[in-house]
């Protein structure tokens, strides 16, 4: 990218280590040693810095910045308003999904299938969900869901990454894919709900388990497993 900004480059590289997990959940990211890292100033990064704070993958004050915390509330609050967003979304756009989304949605879901590394796959699918999502033609709706699927990656990078149960992601893309060929809207915003539902479910449940194997003391993970039941019974 010969013509992005230091800023830019600073603010993008980043970001993939905060949504990798490089940058781990309360690590201080000091304005010196980020700058001497990428051989740039304290501007550039100060200004990448307040965007990644903005995207909800840092706590920024005055005085330092840390890489947010992963949190099973947060978890659920932006699984919520994804699911009551993203399927109103689906249901616009899908009349206006033409032979060109399908056909780059059909390779995407293949390069998925075959096995990408972790961070190639969190791209692709959402390079998939964005085909369908930009032929809805309401801005807003998409910077909205862009913002919180920023936030969300984190947590679904450790589905995927750590994890790599992807067999059943894989089913309910292929599942949304023949729903847009077919141009249902209608089973394509309800093939939505319930990806992100059951996208939503496995990530809390090996946060949980992750929370457990880190040795959280016993009301910590009371907490966690009695905010996954809450869940459970509002979704039921």
């Amino acid at each position: 990218m010969p013509d992005e900004s230091a800023a830019g480059r600073v603010t993008r590289s980043l970001r993939q280590r905060l949504l990798s997990g490089e940058l781990k959940p309360g690590e201080p990211l000091s304005q010196s040693r980020v700058a001497a890292e990428y051989g740039v100033s304290r501007m550039p990064v100060r200004d990448a810095l307040q965007v990644l704070a903005s995207e909800g993958l840092i706590d920024l004050s005055p005085t330092k910045a840390v890489v947010r915390d992963l949190s099973i509330a947060e978890l659920q609050e932006l699984y919520e308003l994804r699911e009551a967003v993203e399927p109103v979304l689906t249901r616009i756009a899908v009349p206006n999904v033409g032979r060109a989304q399908v056909t780059r949605m059909t390779m995407l879901v293949e390069a998925m299938e075959a096995g990408q590394e972790p961070a190639q796959w969190l791209e692709s699918n959402v390079a998939f969900h964005s085909l369908i999502y930009t032929c809805a033609d309401r801005p807003r709706m998409i910077e909205f869901v862009e913002h919180l699927r920023r936030q969300t990656d984190r947590y679904l990078y450790l589905h995927v990454g750590v994890f790599g149960e992807l067999d059943h992601l894989h089913h309910e893309h292929r599942q949304i894919l023949e729903a847009v060929r077919g141009g249902d809207a209608a089973a394509t915003a309800e093939l939505t709900r319930t990806h992100l539902a059951t996208s939503h479910e496995s990530i809390l449940r090996h946060l949980i388990d992750h929370e457990a194997a880190q040795d959280q003391g016993p009301g910590m993970q009371h907490t966690a497993r009695a905010s996954a039941r809450a869940a459970g019974e509002t979704r039921a």
